[in-house]
């Protein structure tokens, strides 16, 4: 992305320095990475305009469509780093940097006074602008504006010019810019709520996350169920119709503690739903791919394979489409289990990439852990 190397930007505690691509607190660095800098970067120079996520996706990756995940990631992450106060969701509009933000320029090699002179200024134009936040009725808060100086008011001005300007204008290229591949994703045991995926039924806040004694980390996802339950991330329009025209895979790494679960890709009206069961009959294990769902379950191949049971080290299952053909191949570890499958039609709400448990057989709940779940096309 196009950044503002001329202007360093405070917003205390911190300050950011786009040039040289450094975010501090009193001082000591604060560690990003490029893309989280980035989503910092852009709020920070909205200085408290909402800035949209179409608009923020499309400053921070200008040349892939990603998703909304990784944008809801890297929020996610810049609260842990900043402070769960510092950037305010606002529903159906995007999000904003909340404290005041102030910029100094950026002219190169400075003497210290003259870099804390310029630190003491911004910090009085935070000063100031807090007090505006804080005055309650909004013709007394422009009444206190006014008292700001002049130079100020001009670069604000100029500012915010630029940045309307600036998003009309990515605003216009996102709109016609095609897709050029999709990938959502959700990763270890952070939780799907935190990457953009939806919950369907209501949590009994089971215990979710699962720790590796050989990696010593948090690596799995549990969800347990009495009857279903399962976490989504729709997919839009034109998305599913990319998905369509294109080769995609999706991918499970997961395993099966009892009854039974799933991952699957719902392409609503545009295509066929494409399902990965796993499931459970006493001491045996199988991989299925379903044909149909109702008025019984029809599943064909249904692989029975051990593995499926093995939480301690699950293993990697794909769906990969072809567009050519419009059927799907089951690999198994890399190795090709079934091929030809067409998908199929029911219960299809559109809901894009599915994964969760269900009860099947005698089990009164099921129990289904994933480490990694993607839905990659390109």
């Amino acid at each position: 992305m196009t950044e503002s190397k001329a202007e360093t930007f405070i917003f205390a505690p911190y300050r950011l320095d786009p040039g040289q691509r450094l975010l501090s607190r009193d001082g000591q660095p604060v560690s990003l990475t490029p893309k989280e800098f980035d989503t910092l970067l852009v709020l920070v120079e909205a200085a408290g305009n909402v800035v949209g996520k179409e608009e923020l996706i499309t400053r921070v990756w200008p040349d892939s469509y990603v998703g909304n995940g990784s944008l809801a990631r890297n929020i996610s992450v810049l609260r842990k780093a900043l402070g769960e106060d510092v950037i305010e969701t606002l529903p159906r509009r995007g999000y904003r940097i909340k404290p005041p933000v102030a910029s100094l320029p950026s002219n190169g090699t400075v003497s210290s006074v003259e870099s804390a002179r310029a630190d003491a200024e911004a910090l009085a134009q935070l000063a100031v602008l807090a007090d505006v936040r804080e005055a309650a009725p909004q013709w007394r808060r422009r009444f206190l504006v006014g008292s700001v100086s002049l130079a100020v008011l001009l670069a604000a001005a100029v500012t915010s010019r630029f940045f309307a300007n600036t998003a009309k204008a990515h605003l216009s290229a996102k709109s016609t810019r095609p897709i050029q591949s999709i990938l959502i994703e959700k990763r270890g045991a952070i939780d799907p709520l935190d990457e953009a995926f939806k919950l369907a039924g209501r949590d009994r806040h089971y215990l979710h996350t699962l720790y590796n004694r050989e990696s010593n980390g948090w690596d799995r996802w549990r969800i347990i169920t009495d009857d279903q339950n399962f976490y989504y991330r729709a997919l839009s329009e034109n998305e599913r119709e990319f998905a369509l025209q294109t080769d995609w895979t999706l991918t499970c790494v997961c395993a099966l503690e009892r009854g039974g679960g799933f991952a699957d890709i719902d392409l609503g009206g545009k295509g066929p739903r494409f399902d990965i069961e796993f499931l459970q009959e006493g001491d045996r294990y199988f991989v299925a791919l379903t044909k149909q769902i109702s008025p019984r379950i029809e599943m064909e191949p249904k692989i029975e394979f051990p593995g499926v049971a093995d939480v301690a080290h699950p293993h990697t299952y794909e769906l990969r489409y072809d567009h050519l053909s419009r059927t799907a191949s089951l690999w198994i570890d890399g190795q090709l289990m079934a091929s030809a499958y067409p998908g199929h039609h029911q219960f299809q709400e559109g809901l894009g990439l599915m994964f969760g448990a269900a009860i099947y057989g005698d089990a009164a709940t099921s129990s289904m852990v994933f480490r990694t779940v993607r839905f990659e096309a390109h």
